[in-house]
């Protein structure tokens, strides 16, 4: 529907009398972003109309309005289910490929349940059928199919398929934004269609030219990283070694509190057997359980 520099708006237009399950709409999303790899964090119902699910790195506000008006469309819109894609962060850099990714999924799993009559784009005059919205989101090109012979088909498993992102889904959008403003009304929809076959198409951070990404294993809240600067800062007083070992992790890999946990634990087992002198006799009977 509208988008700016944190948050996009898309939705599904309903022309007839419907009931929705506001809980059950957000459960289903929640499991879409999970498949994408994006946790969700929580899920916050306020009313039978309006609830906000929190994941990772987006707020997605859910909303469904009635006798809604639309740009596109002659007629208001008996019920009009909004989603309205923010950043966790305002103040983190904008990631539009990743948020239009996001959105272009969620659409297409809520469009197989709910079966919508028609579905807004994130432009005011991108507006979809639901036949048009289906070819616009299958995963087939156009030109090769007509121009090249047929291709063994590969499975994707759903794994490969959660975390496909948008290629080149920025400049496309761009390019999109522009075309509607000159371009006749008959030719916009397979602009979107063209800019929504994109999404699903290529994914963009399994290409071969891409750098290995190191996992992250910092905590994500503050109070957890905290924490394990605590229990580094204690550990110190009894092995002072193996804490700056701990403390030189924590600066190169990030605060991890499991790793804290365990490096603490095993400390204290060691200086334990040692305070009661059966360092020797731990040892002996771990060599005697392996072998």
């Amino acid at each position: 529907m509208a988008s700016s520099t944190h948050r996009i708006t898309a939705g599904l237009v309903f022309l007839g009398t419907r009931t929705f399950d506001i809980v059950r709409i957000g459960n289903r999303i929640s499991m879409t972003l999970d498949w994408l790899d994006e946790q969700t964090t929580g899920l916050r119902v306020i009313s039978d109309s309006e609830a906000n699910l929190h994941s990772d790195h987006f707020v997605l506000k859910i909303e469904i309005k009635q006798d809604h008006k639309l740009a596109a469309l002659d007629q208001a819109a008996e019920h009009f289910l909004a989603l309205t894609l923010s950043q966790t962060d305002p103040e983190a850099l904008p990631d539009a490929e990743l948020a239009l990714s996001v959105v272009a999924h969620v659409l297409r799993s809520l469009h197989a349940s709910l079966a919508p009559d028609y579905v807004q784009w994130v432009h005011p005059l991108a507006l979809l059928s639901h036949a048009e919205f289906l070819e616009a989101v299958t995963l087939q090109d156009e030109e090769t199919t007509h121009h090249a012979p047929q291709a063994e088909i590969i499975p994707i498993t759903q794994a490969q398929a959660g975390r496909d992102r948008l290629p080149d889904i920025e400049s496309t959008n761009q390019t999109l934004q522009a075309r509607f403003v000159s371009r006749q009304e008959n030719d916009q929809d397979a602009g979107v269609a063209g800019a929504l076959r994109a999404v699903f198409r290529e994914p963009s951070e399994q290409s071969d030219t891409a750098a290995p990404q190191v996992d992250d294993v910092r905590e994500s809240s503050e109070i957890l990283r905290l924490a394990v600067w605590m229990m580094t800062i204690t550990l110190a007083l009894f092995a002072l070694p193996i804490a700056a070992s701990l403390t030189v992790i924590n600066l190169l890999r990030g605060e991890n509190l499991r790793l804290a946990s365990q490096t603490a634990a095993m400390t204290g087992l060691f200086l334990t057997l040692q305070v009661h002198g059966a360092t020797a006799q731990a040892l002996q009977t771990v060599q005697a359980l392996l072998g």
